[in-house]
């Protein structure tokens, strides 16, 4: 017998959240911290366009981090001074 096992989670009641929560992404401003890695590279252009695409984002801004350490202080604080939301990538 084969079990296929779905990752796919039902969403969780925001309403007692201890982080913040974004009702929607329309017209937001989205950060994407990328290290480089090849596979991260081609997800970031595909998130990118779902997100202007699919989700309205109104733009979407790259930064990048260290393939083997932290990000920089300077890298970190323009993201969360120009974005609304940030994705971390770490792809391998």
């Amino acid at each position: 017998m084969t079990i296929i096992l779905n990752p796919v989670a039902s969403a969780r009641d925001s309403s007692n959240a201890t982080t913040p929560q974004i009702a929607s992404l329309e017209g937001r401003t989205i950060g994407i911290l990328s290290n480089h890695w090849k596979s991260m590279d081609r997800i970031a252009v595909r998130m990118q366009t779902q997100l202007r695409e699919k989700y309205g984002a109104a733009d979407v801004r790259f930064y990048d981090i260290p393939i083997n350490g932290a990000m920089a202080d300077k890298v970190k604080a323009a993201a969360i001074a120009e974005c609304d939301a940030a994705i971390v990538g770490l792809a391998n």
